[in-house]
């Protein structure tokens, strides 16, 4: 049995994930001959600052905030502020995104 990662130490560093154009989607293998990966889109574990940004956003979500304004005012209202330590903006969120969201 092998060990299993968190991560996917294969996985390039863009971070712009294409699923790819053969099999699965409704296209059809022939049994026995195809091999049944498991995707995974992170190339690494998690940083603690992400963990903990992920259940910030979490609870923000849960407490109703829905627009971009209300999520920046939440995450800087907890002191949940970017990697630098600095205060979320708008523009500065979504830069984040851009990168590291969908």
């Amino acid at each position: 049995m092998s060990d299993t990662l968190n991560f996917n130490p294969a996985l390039p560093e863009s971070r712009q994930f294409t699923p790819p154009a053969e099999g699965g989607n409704g296209a059809i293998h022939k049994p026995g001959d195809y091999t049944n990966l498991i995707w995974q889109t992170r190339s690494r574990e998690p940083e603690n600052w992400e963990v903990n940004l992920i259940a910030t956003l979490e609870d923000l979500f849960e407490q109703g905030a829905e627009t971009l304004p209300e999520l920046v005012n939440g995450l800087n209202a907890v002191r949940m502020h970017d990697q630098q330590g600095e205060p979320w903006s708008e523009t500065s969120f979504q830069a984040f995104l851009q990168v590291n969201g969908y």
